[in-house]
């Protein structure tokens, strides 16, 4: 790719992302600054058709979302926590509201009632109310 198509494609994955993405650097930096976007595309379950356009897989979140609770501090049906430790899991980040896979301690995510339920018995997170 040339550094302009690099560019082009930086600029298609920061808008997929909903983020400002830097275009400044050499031919390698802009190539593994594409790698590393279309790689986090990648394990957020977004995948980029040929056209450029994307399908986010909403299966497991249209399952999550039908799940009910009985707490003040839920959302859409799901329920804030935030994380005690480093977890692999299907959740939503509760601010960019976009699925996550692995999320590190300190960081508030929205799960189902009953995931909520499990994972704060087992002390991996912290209830919260806002």
């Amino acid at each position: 790719m040339t550094k302009d198509e690099l560019i082009a494609r930086l600029k298609m994955l920061g808008a997929q992302l909903n983020r400002e993405v830097s275009l400044a650097g050499s031919k390698e930096d802009l190539a593994l600054r594409v790698a590393e976007l279309e790689e986090e595309l990648d394990d957020d379950d977004i995948t980029v058709d040929e056209d450029g356009g994307s399908d986010i897989a909403e299966a497991p979140l249209a399952e999550t979302e039908q799940a009910s609770g009985s707490q003040g501090f839920e959302t859409g049906g799901l329920v804030a926590v935030k994380t005690l430790a480093t977890l692999h899991i299907e959740a939503l980040d509760a601010v960019k509201d976009v699925p996550v896979g692995i999320v590190k301690p300190g960081v508030v995510i929205r799960v189902t009632a009953e995931e909520a339920r499990e994972l704060s018995a087992s002390k991996l997170v912290a209830l919260t109310f806002s």
